[in-house]
């Protein structure tokens, strides 16, 4: 009887391969999301799902009061319409961010420069802001949970309307 000589190294080699062209494509996936939106000029995929994602938290805080949720549902279909080059062209200029916070909420021009001016000025939302600025969505969210945890975005909400 002859033994047969078992050949696993095609199947490891496949393995790795797998294994590297998925890391590659988490490593590179926001950078090549950035290319594509640069490209086209329009919103990808992943930015109308983190887009999705940021009018259901802003729809979230209706109260049930009819003129409130009216602005609201206002300041959710503006950030809808928005493109998300100039929701992370935002994120680098001050004037910019004043006007899209100022079009898409009920803040009045005063507040929504005083908002732009915390954001630029307080280090806090440094992380925040440059991580939209790359497109990073993942590390936005993060930063965004990490300033709703330790109360800074509260606090920001109670600076605007003093």
């Amino acid at each position: 009887m002859r033994h047969r000589k078992s050949n696993k190294k095609p199947i490891i080699i496949t393995i790795v391969s797998i294994l590297v062209v998925l890391v590659l494509c988490i490593v590179f996936f926001f950078p090549l999301n950035n290319v594509l939106r640069n490209a086209t000029g329009k919103d990808t995929a992943s930015d109308k799902v983190v887009k999705s994602e940021l009018v259901k938290k802003v729809k979230s805080r209706k109260t049930g009061d009819v003129a409130k949720d009216e602005k609201i549902d206002r300041a959710a279909s503006v950030l809808n319409k928005k493109k998300m080059s100039q929701i992370m062209s935002a994120a680098d200029n001050q004037k910019q961010a004043a006007d899209l916070i100022e079009n898409s909420s009920s803040l009045t021009k005063d507040q929504s420069e005083k908002a732009a001016q915390e954001i630029f000025s307080n280090d806090n939302y440094s992380g925040l802001r440059q991580a939209i600025s790359d497109g990073n969505w993942y590390q936005a969210y993060q930063q965004y949970q990490k300033l709703s945890d330790n109360g800074q975005l509260n606090q920001l909400q109670q600076d605007i309307n003093q």
